[in-house]
C-alpha cells in the first residue's frame, strides 16, 4: 500500500516499513537475549567458581572449572558468529531461520 506521493515521485510503501520494523524488533531481541545470558554467564562463573563446590571435579585430568571457563569464553564468540551468519542470510533475503 503507497501512502502520498507515487513510489517514483518518493512515496512511502507502508508494507515495507512494517516489514523493516519487525525485522529490527526480532534482530534487537535475539542480540539482547543473547547478551544477557552472556553477562548472566560471565557473571555466575566466578561465583560458582568461588563459593561451592559445583565445578570442583575432573574430567580426564581437566578440572570441570577450566572446561567451564574455556566454555564460557568461547560459547559467546560462537554464538556472535552464529548471530552474524543468520543476519547476514536474513538481510540478503535468504530466509528467517
Amino acid at each position: 500500500m503507497v501512502t502520498g506521493k507515487a513510489p517514483d515521485e518518493g512515496g512511502v510503501d507502508t508494507e515495507d516499513i512494517g516489514q523493516a520494523a519487525a525485522a529490527i524488533r526480532r534482530r534487537k531481541r535475539v542480540a539482547l537475549t543473547a547478551a544477557a545470558i552472556t553477562l548472566v554467564g560471565f557473571m555466575a562463573f566466578p561465583v560458582i567458581t568461588s563459593f561451592t563446590t559445583l565445578l570442583d571435579g575432573v574430567v580426564n585430568g581437566i578440572g570441570v572449572g577450566y572446561l567451564v571457563g574455556f566454555a564460557v569464553m568461547v560459547l559467546p564468540v560462537l554464538g556472535a558468529v552464529a548471530f552474524c551468519l543468520w543476519a547476514n542470510r536474513v538481510e540478503r533475503g535468504g530466509g528467517d531461520r
